[in-house]
């Protein structure tokens, strides 16, 4: 890599739109969070429901706290590996629309001691899947309790 010279003139890449994922399992205060920080650095959301809850009344909360409005609800299956779904799901979004960059926002919980974060982080999986993947960044929104 060699050095600027002040003669040569600084060019910025063009900045792509963005299309944030948000992977919840239920509309608790981190995905909340979550989702308000999607919703402002990207231009199109969309929402992946992790099976657990009822996914019609996810949907239902989202839109009365006024989380979700405008985002695209993917209902994920039960019984196969979330990640896999999710990592899925992110490479028809990038296929469907290969001039958005994909922007992944995991909701983390951060615990009060140190000794209880393997017990909560359950994201290290997927930003570990997603690491290779182009046009694809992973933004972990804490919250700490």
């Amino acid at each position: 890599m060699r050095a600027l010279t002040v003669e040569e003139p600084l060019s910025f890449p063009r900045a792509a739109p963005l299309h944030a994922v948000v992977p919840i399992r239920s509309p608790d205060a981190s995905a909340l969070r979550a989702l308000g920080y999607a919703r402002s650095v990207a231009s199109h959301l969309t929402v992946l429901q992790l099976p657990g809850e009822d996914s019609a009344l996810t949907r239902k909360r989202l839109r009365r706290l006024g989380a979700a409005f405008g985002a695209e609800f993917v209902e994920l299956a039960a019984g196969r590996d979330p990640i896999e779904q999710v990592v899925t799901a992110i490479d028809a979004i990038s296929a469907d629309d290969p001039d958005h960059r994909v922007v992944v926002v995991l909701s983390g919980i951060v615990p009060r001691h140190p000794w209880l974060l393997p017990l909560h982080d359950q994201s290290l999986r997927l930003k570990l899947r997603l690491f290779a993947h182009p046009k694809v960044a992973v933004i972990d929104v804490p919250y700490h309790v």
